[in-house]
């Protein structure tokens, strides 16, 4: 097995269920400034147009039925990035999107302690975020 270590840049949490492509414009706008605030407190400006960002998201929810799919919520957190991890969509090199149901045992390896946090303070959603 290979294991590759990727330094990450940046990485935050996100409260509650992230709006989907699918959403209302309001939903959407209002998950994108939680997205957007959430960034802006970890990142200091954005990456320099020449370089590539990769953007690792994982949901973790008490259970997934009625939510939306894991690829549909890709593009509001991109959405909301922009501007402040990158200035153009064209750096993003890769979107990975991951589903954890908090009902069922979530193994990590070499992962930060504050991809539990909010879990561990009592909220049942919330996304996490990594910007390599």
């Amino acid at each position: 097995m290979t294991v590759i270590i990727r330094p990450i840049k940046h990485s935050f949490s996100v409260l509650g269920c992230p709006a989907s492509a699918q959403s209302s414009p309001k939903t959407k706008n209002q998950y994108k400034m939680l997205v957007a605030k959430a960034a802006s407190t970890n990142v200091g400006k954005p990456a320099e147009r020449s370089q590539k960002v990769k953007i690792e998201i994982d949901w973790f929810s008490e259970g997934f039925s009625n939510k939306p799919d894991a690829d549909n919520i890709i593009k509001p957190i991109q959405d909301a990035l922009k501007g402040i991890v990158y200035d153009d969509d064209n750096q993003v090199e890769s979107v990975t999107s991951r589903k954890h149901d908090c009902n069922s045992v979530v193994t990590f390896t070499r992962e930060p302690l504050c991809i539990v946090e909010p879990l561990v303070k009592g909220h049942p959603e919330y996304i996490f975020v990594r910007i390599y």
